[in-house]
Order: C-alpha cells, then structure tokens, then sequence
C-alpha cells in the first residue's frame, strides 16, 4: 500500500458514527467538510437484504477537539433527521498501522468479468480479468452496490474501449481505472480530490501492472489542466454521488467526445431522475439504467449527429438488447 509505513507520515484520527440507511447518500456530501476522508459500509441490513444503517468513520489528519467536533456533527445530522452519539470517540492509529486498519481485505468478488482480490495467491478464475485491489482509506473494493454496477456497465462496453481515452473521475481506490486498462488496449486518467485515494490509486495500478497507462493525479473534478490537455474522453466513469454529479453535467458533455459514454453511478434510484435530467440537458442520451435496489446506475452517450442512433436497454433481468430510437432506450424485453 502507498502511503505511511514504518513510522513515516502523518498519525490519523478516526470517529465513527452509525447512521440510518435513509441519509444516504447526502449524508456523506454533508460530512466531508469537517473530515480529510469519510468511508462507510453497511453496519446492519433487514430480512430482504436491503440496508438499514450504515457505520460511517470520519479520518482526520489532526486530532479533533471532541466537544467542538461533536457540535458540528449534531448540526449535520440534524439535517438529516438523526442523532450523533453524545460522547465521540477518538481513536487515533499510528503511522505504520492506520493504512491496514483501515483496508479492505474482504473475500474475492466476481463482477461480471472482473475478479477483484486483495492476495496475490488467490487463484483467478479461468477467462477473468483479476483487479488485485486493497482499498485502503480510499472508497471501491468492489463489494458496494454503485461500484458493481459500474463495473458491468463498462464489461458491456468493452467493444468501445480498443484505443479509447479513458477517465475515472473520483477514482477512489483506482478500481474502474485498473479495470478498463485490463480490458483494452486504452489510455485511462484516473482523478480523485483526496490525496489519500490518489495515493492509494497510485499503489493499487502499480500492483496491477497497469502503470504505464493510467496515468493518475489529484484534481478538483475537472479542474485540473492535463484533464483539459489529454482532450475529449472516449468513456467518462463518475462513481460519486447525486448532488455533485448534477453540477458537473455541464463540463462532463464538454469533456466527452462525440459517441462516448459516460457512466455515472453512486446515487439512488430515487435520484434517477434529477440526474439524467441534468446531463440529457446538455445533449446526453439516456442507454441504460441499472439498479441493485436502493442503489442505480446511469449510461449516457453523447451523440454524434443529429440522425438518431444506436442505443442499448439495460433491464433488471438482464436485457442488453440494441434498439434504434431518438428520445431514450425502450427494453425489448
């Protein structure tokens, strides 16, 4: 893993509050002011297997003042209807530990035609394209619902990939990078605003032996000049969240060449709507929406002309089928 080891680097501070299924996903948004990192995984699901709360852990560079960190805390979730613990703990993690507290070393996963695994010894299923991933602080081991959707939207568009330029906006662990550049033969920019995950990302392509094609920095979504430089992407993959994925439709259809697609995922299927709303306002053609129920995926495509074009529906049994229609996909189905 990239960053701190032996001693090296900064000690982190760790707070943890358990938060209702019902707050997500702006609940992180509303958080991230007050952390250097947030993380979360599902704390407790009902009988069906959908999530009732999640554990959220707030990372800090500092060790916070407990009382001045409770107030703000109670204000944010005050908004979204909930009460934080009374008394916060802080549990600090020293320089050569924190990294591997905070990874995920879950079980191999199989997405599609991914294997994701954090050991090297993991035997690799005949015909699978292994993903090597610890993810540290860094969100996307492949276990959440909006990276899994992710990851089936782009083994279906792997016949767009042969050459393609590829961007991974808010790369997380690097996981979508590391994914499309094991795919094809395509150039990939992944790019994250947390430090921590550009290190992490940094780590987890040189891992996969990936290095020379993906090419990773920090930048504040689109902001930074070598996105601007490498010029229009091919496939744009944007794993974040609702609110922040409405305010970048504009510079993501500039940022998509004529014919790419871009797929957007790390919102619930609640927020379908206002999502495909704000990029079919600038020119961007609903393909497909996936679901794992409460969570959803969008895949867009800008178009190339104005005669029409080729689409793909994608439905919840399956259904990949081409159809030909100008205003959305219908299922054939």
């Amino acid at each position: 893993m990239s960053g701190p080891s032996g001693g090296e680097g900064p000690r982190l501070a760790r707070v943890r509050l358990v938060a209702p299924a019902r707050a997500m996903p702006g609940l992180l948004d509303a958080l991230e002011p007050l952390a250097d990192a947030v993380s979360v995984f599902e704390q407790e699901v009902d009988a069906d297997a959908e999530p009732v709360s999640f554990a959220v852990d707030l990372w800090l560079t500092r060790r916070p003042d407990p009382e001045a960190l409770a107030r703000d805390l109670a204000q944010v979730c005050a908004r979204f209807d909930f009460t934080p613990p009374d008394r916060l703990e802080v549990e600090e993690q020293l320089p050569e530990t924190w990294l591997e507290v905070a990874a995920t070393r879950g079980p191999p996963t199989t997405v599609g035609r991914f294997f994701v695994h954090p050991d090297p010894a993991d035997p690799v299923p005949a015909g699978a394209v292994p993903i090597l991933l610890e993810a540290g602080l860094a969100f996307g081991s492949g276990e959440h619902a909006t990276t899994r959707l992710c990851l089936s939207a782009l083994g279906r568009l792997a016949r767009h990939l042969r050459r393609a330029r590829v961007l991974d906006l808010g790369c997380g662990s690097g996981i979508l990078a590391i994914a499309a550049a094991k795919l094809a033969d395509c150039r990939v920019w992944a790019a994250d605003n947390d430090p921590i995950a550009v290190r992490v990302t940094q780590e987890n392509v040189r891992r996969n032996g990936v290095a020379g094609r993906v090419h990773v920095l920090a930048s504040d979504g689109l902001a930074r000049p070598e996105l601007r430089a490498a010029g229009r992407f091919d496939l744009i993959l944007a794993n974040i969240l609702a609110d922040p994925l409405v305010e970048l439709a504009p510079g993501l259809a500039r940022a998509l060449a004529p014919g790419g697609h871009l797929v957007l995922s790390g919102f619930l299927e609640r927020q379908v709507p206002a999502v495909a709303a704000a990029h079919a306002a600038h020119g961007l053609l609903r393909v497909a929406a996936l679901a794992a129920p409460p969570w959803a995926a969008l895949v867009l495509r800008r178009r190339r002309s104005r005669l029409g074009h080729r689409l793909l529906c994608a439905s919840s049994r399956g259904c990949y089928a081409p159809v030909i229609d100008q205003g959305g996909p219908r299922c054939a189905d």
